[in-house]
């Protein structure tokens, strides 16, 4: 278990009630994890998976929104794994969130089919041999395809998941069409879609995915988001998702079913 002084505090709102700790070096979470927790429904189906967990910063967001919600994360490397575990007792949600070590690739033998209602992911985004591969081993898995790729993770989300189950990942645009092309080979129809951009002048920088297994070929385009206005403020969306909007409001929260 690493000690307190090897650990320093993310960001997060004091509305979000959490003390979260990670490591000062290697990965840290970003903004993404907050549009993640936010794009889940709030009626979505238990109990949630978290692939990936890291540090556990999806899995305490989302047990602060959603308090009707049993959450296991999964996490492969020991080190994070053990922060997540602390991050969980510390903010006294061990109740209703587990961390377990493990790979997700070996998730089919460890979970029973159908088990689960929702799977979230924040995967990492590039293929081996594309870009700079980070002299970090914690920042290269979360950013390359080093120990799972897409097809390995929508295969393990497949199998957790039931019929009209939520996959709720956030990815890069550049992999989109064959992101839709995979999920559809795996019955996970995608039905909501939301472009993130940095400002609305300029490209799309992440994709928010909503996906039903066995669901209906009916695939919502929602508004883009923006993160910043054009004078570098947050806009006022993303302020509202920092600070833990009512989960009741906004076009992104759907029916789980």
């Amino acid at each position: 278990m690493p000690r307190r002084g090897q650990l320093r505090c993310g960001e997060v709102p004091g509305v979000w009630q959490l003390t979260l700790q990670q490591p000062p070096h290697g990965y840290r979470f970003a903004l993404d994890a907050f549009l993640l927790a936010d794009f889940v429904p709030a009626a979505a189906p238990g109990p949630l998976l978290d692939f990936g967990t890291g540090s556990g910063v999806v899995a305490l967001l989302l047990a602060r929104r959603l308090p009707h919600m049993c959450i296991v994360g999964v996490e492969l490397q020991a080190s994070l794994a053990a922060v997540a575990g602390q991050n969980v007792r510390q903010n006294g949600l061990g109740h209703r969130v587990d961390v377990v070590r493990a790979d997700v690739r070996q998730v089919p033998s460890l979970c029973a089919a159908g088990a689960c209602g929702t799977v979230v992911c924040n995967p990492p985004y590039r293929r081996v041999g594309h870009g700079r591969l980070n002299s970090d081993p914690e920042k290269a898995m979360a950013r390359h395809e080093l120990t799972l790729t897409l097809t390995q993770l929508l295969q393990a989300a497949r199998h957790v998941l039931r019929r009209h189950g939520l996959l709720i990942m956030v990815y890069h645009p550049s992999r989109l069409a064959e992101l839709c092309a995979r999920l559809e080979e795996m019955q996970l129809r995608p039905r909501r879609l939301r472009l993130v951009h940095a400002t609305l002048q300029e490209p799309a920088s992440l994709v928010l995915v909503e996906a039903v297994a066995h669901g209906r070929n009916a695939l919502t385009v929602l508004p883009p988001l923006a993160i910043c206005d054009p004078a570098g403020s947050y806009t006022a969306e993303m302020q509202a998702i920092y600070q833990m909007r009512n989960v009741e409001c906004g076009m992104q929260h759907g029916r789980s079913g």
